[in-house]
């Protein structure tokens, strides 16, 4: 073989592939495999958290977890079915699907119902908690009507109330209406006294003055217009806790700093 054709074997044979490191070779195989397991992992992971969010869903909609008791306390004047109805929360509804808050709301609606408070009590109980509203007054002439400090009326008046008359009910007006201005002005008089006073008054109403209270003994006391209520009613209080009660006609608070008491004429007079 001469020179020229050993030359064009050589440059016509494939290239010789370059030899890899082993070091290498054993790195790229090691990451490779770490792909691998990492792939694996992840989708371990997927499964357990499909499993736990599917068993989630099942057990919330499972009858394990839907309403068996719905209980409700403090509604004392309310009563407790007219709660249960206005919560309108059914056993066998899922706990979870019971909307608190408009729960709440309705109850609130109730006349006696100042506040309430429905929570849940897993796994199957809702509590209604229920405060209702203190009468501080009442309405006049037939079927009267117990109300609140706010001017709410609230519901019948059974009689055994001993509380200041602020005169006729609306006509038309029922239980959870709101009184007009002129008689939630008598009922907040009423609501700012003593105790021990307003356990004596029999009526409020208004003359040209202002307000004017009736006690159960007769006795009148002119209030006039609203300021200064505390001070007025602490001369009253004075005048009344004196020994010779029985003889006043009126108290005339009207000014406070200058108050007047009439007498009752007496016998031969």
């Amino acid at each position: 073989m001469n020179v020229g054709t050993l030359a064009r074997s050589r440059q016509g044979s494939p290239a010789a592939s370059p030899r890899i490191d082993p070091r290498i070779a054993r790195r790229r195989r090691e990451v490779a495999a770490e792909g691998i397991r990492r792939r694996r992992r992840w989708l371990w992971v997927l499964l357990v958290v499909v499993l736990v969010v599917g068993a989630a869903v099942l057990l919330v909609r499972s009858p394990l977890l839907d309403v068996d008791h719905v209980r409700a306390v403090g509604a004392t004047r309310t009563g407790r079915e007219a709660v249960l109805s206005a919560a309108a929360i059914q056993s066998g509804t899922q706990m979870t699907s019971v909307d608190l808050g408009a729960a709440e709301r309705r109850i609130e609606r109730l006349p006696w119902v100042a506040d309430a408070t429905v929570t849940r009590d897993w796994p199957g109980t809702v509590r209604i908690n229920v405060i209702e509203r203190v009468p501080v007054a009442v309405t006049d002439g037939p079927s009267p009507l117990l109300v609140d400090r706010d001017g709410r009326l609230l519901g019948s008046a059974r009689g055994d109330e001993h509380l200041a008359s602020i005169g006729p009910r609306p006509v038309g007006s029922a239980p959870g209406d709101v009184l007009a201005s002129v008689q939630r002005a008598r009922v907040r008089v009423v609501a700012a006294m003593p105790a021990s006073l307003a356990s004596e008054v029999e009526t409020v109403s208004m003359d040209r003055e202002g307000l004017v209270l009736v006690l159960g003994d007769g006795i009148v006391v002119e209030v006039g217009n609203t300021s200064r209520l505390r001070a007025k009613f602490d001369v009253v209080a004075a005048r009344l806790a004196q020994p010779d009660r029985d003889t006043i006609a009126t108290i005339n608070v009207t000014a406070v700093d200058a108050p007047a008491l009439t007498r009752k004429p007496t016998d031969g007079a």
